[in-house]
């Protein structure tokens, strides 16, 4: 996977270092997810009704923030708005997300029942 680059809402110029307008993220490495001990940024979590929310661990995704970024230097995003905060971590977790499957799925299984309502195995 080649290098993400983040444009930013707009240019950060921190005192005495070089000006910004976007991020440069690098690939995470089994080093950075397993060794290290972090694993994911979010997970999801049951929300009581049912579903699922998605719960963020900010100190995971500022982990990565301190490894990932390529430029400009990690110390230099202290000053994000909001917005731009927000696209880094979304671009940070992007990482992990899996890729929708594609292709058909897997055609169902027939199966039958017996007389007591017992599934029985298919015959295929």
């Amino acid at each position: 996977m080649a290098d993400k680059v983040l444009k930013l809402s707009k240019r950060y110029e921190p005192p005495g270092e070089t000006p910004f307008d976007r991020i440069v993220l690098r690939e995470p490495t089994y080093q950075d997810i397993i060794m290290s001990g972090k694993g994911f940024p979010q997970e999801g979590q049951p929300n009581g009704h049912g579903g699922v929310m998605v719960v963020t661990y900010h100190e995971v995704v500022d982990f990565y923030a301190q490894r990932l970024i390529i430029s400009p230097e990690y110390k230099d995003i202290a000053g994000l708005n909001f917005a731009d905060t927000k696209k880094l971590q979304d671009g940070i977790c992007d990482f992990f997300h899996t890729a929708a499957p594609t292709g058909s799925p897997a055609p169902p299984t027939s199966s039958s029942s017996g007389s007591d309502g017992t599934q029985l195995p298919s015959s295929g």
